[in-house]
């Protein structure tokens, strides 16, 4: 039993840390988590352009009361306007998971209609020949890690459009943030250049799969994508709702 003084700290201290963390998230800004869509082709809904109805709101295989995207074809393209001006640093956060081999791509772009894979001005991809992880590195890709097929992984992107530089945090599940052990390597580099180290304007966020041969067409899918609205290396995750920090329904000592 908690005594009446211990009981009124513990309830002090909760009661911080659920407003430090409210802080914290209030800081993303959701972009799309697909609850407000139709199921059906994401192309018009929400501000999403897509080249074709192969890509579509749907259920989350995972979960059958969350709604998610998904790119089902190869040699497919969308885009979501969303603008990080240079100068700025930014952390992009979203959900991913894939079936498959399939060659996937998915960052930020310059251009407002991007269609080709040189259009990425910094990009996280996978190709049909295994399930590495890859980052582009200037006009180069390095290898990450490797991940798991029908597994959601969270990542952080941090976007540094002030040095053309980016970062890669990445841990599978739902509930906790990032911290220092989830930064992403190649060979002990963890910053890597945007295509042509130049500057500029980034515009949309880009999702784009190859052609492949692998005969796996995913799919790829993705949620909660969110956008933060400092320049703060935010580790968060802004799909937990406080205060039930373990995600097991209640609110108790354990959270």
């Amino acid at each position: 039993m908690i005594k009446h003084s211990r009981k009124k700290h513990f309830v002090a201290t909760l009661a911080v840390a659920i407003a430090a963390v409210s802080s914290a998230r209030a800081a993303f800004v959701l972009v799309d988590d697909f609850e407000m869509g139709s199921n059906g082709p994401v192309s018009g809904q929400n501000d999403w352009y897509a080249a074709d109805d192969t890509s579509v709101i749907t259920t989350d295989p995972a979960n059958e009361d969350n709604q998610v995207l998904a790119v089902t074809a190869d040699s497919t393209h969308l885009h979501h306007e969303l603008f990080l001006l240079n100068g700025t640093v930014r952390m992009l956060y979203w959900r991913f998971r894939f079936g498959g081999q399939q060659a996937y791509s998915f960052g930020m772009s310059a251009s407002t209609f991007p269609d080709q894979f040189g259009e990425f001005e910094v990009e996280l991809s996978m190709s049909n020949a295994n399930n590495n992880l890859r980052v582009l590195d200037d006009n180069y890709y390095e290898e990450l890690i490797e991940l798991q097929p029908h597994t959601w992984y969270n990542v952080w992107f941090l976007i540094d459009n002030s040095t053309d530089e980016s970062r890669v945090y990445l841990h599978p599940g739902r509930v906790r943030p990032a911290d220092l052990n989830d930064l992403l390597d190649s060979e002990g580099q963890t910053e890597f250049v945007f295509r042509g180290g130049t500057g500029g304007d980034l515009r949309t966020f880009y999702i784009k799969t190859g052609g492949g041969s692998s005969g796996n067409s995913g799919p790829l899918y993705l949620d909660d994508i969110h956008l933060e609205d400092t320049a703060a290396v935010n580790l968060n995750n802004p799909t937990v709702i406080p205060p039930d920090f373990n995600d097991d329904g209640d609110v108790d000592l354990a959270d």
